[in-house]
């Protein structure tokens, strides 16, 4: 087993700072600790990661369906990790979770990232090219790391 990945899982990623994670191989996913609300909902994170970026996605389990409540992306700076696109989903405007729209919703906010350092640096990629390396960068944060 990977130590490494569960050592940055566990210690690295600030939003998980004194919460314990378990990998699921089932799922490729490493998932937090949750806990359950008055109203009987269990929240939780799940989170996947690669050398480069983490992808860490805030759910909630109701009696019926999985919820993707928010999705925050984080690059490594060395042993730390910066927080580069966040959005959440809430009230009416609630997601049932599935990995297809996760991964898309991933994948624009990590374009939407990299536009955004393109157009401060004066540089152009195109649209397509910068879609097509968000896409490889989620894909291998979805990779089995772990056996």
């Amino acid at each position: 087993m990977n130590t490494s990945l569960q050592i940055i899982a566990t210690k690295a990623l600030p939003a998980l700072s004194g919460e314990q994670v378990t990998y699921n191989a089932a799922k490729n996913v490493f998932l937090s600790q949750g806990y359950t609300s008055a109203a009987g909902n269990m929240y939780y994170k799940a989170i996947r990661l690669s050398n480069r970026l983490v992808v860490y996605y805030d759910l909630g389990q109701g009696y019926a369906y999985t919820f993707l409540n928010g999705i925050k992306l984080f690059c490594f700076d060395g042993p730390k990790t910066n927080l580069i696109a966040q959005r959440y989903w809430g009230g009416c405007d609630y997601r049932i979770f599935s990995e297809q729209f996760a991964k898309q919703q991933s994948v624009l906010m990590l374009k939407n990232f990299l536009a955004g350092q393109l157009k401060a640096q004066g540089a152009y990629v195109s649209e397509q090219e910068m879609l097509s390396f968000a896409q490889g960068m989620i894909e291998e944060t979805q990779r089995k790391q772990l056996a």
